[in-house]
C-alpha cells in the first residue's frame, strides 16, 4: 500500500527539482569564478593581511 501512494506521489518531483535547481546554481557559480582573472582576486586575497592603517592610508 505504501509502495503504490509513493508511486503515484506528485510530490516525488519536488526532490528532482531541487536537485536540478542546486546544480544548475552551482555550476553557475562556479563558471563565474573561474572566468574571473587571478588578478582581480588579489585585493580581496590580502584582506585578512592588511592592518587598518594600510586600508586607509593612514601612516599613524
Amino acid at each position: 500500500m505504501k509502495a503504490e501512494l509513493l508511486a503515484k506521489s506528485p510530490m516525488l518531483l519536488l526532490p528532482l527539482v531541487a536537485l536540478f535547481f542546486f546544480l544548475a546554481v552551482f555550476v553557475g557559480i562556479f563558471v563565474l569564478t573561474m572566468r574571473k582573472k587571478p588578478l582581480a582576486y588579489d585585493p580581496i586575497a590580502r584582506l585578512p593581511l592588511e592592518g587598518e592603517d594600510d586600508r586607509h592610508g593612514d601612516a599613524r
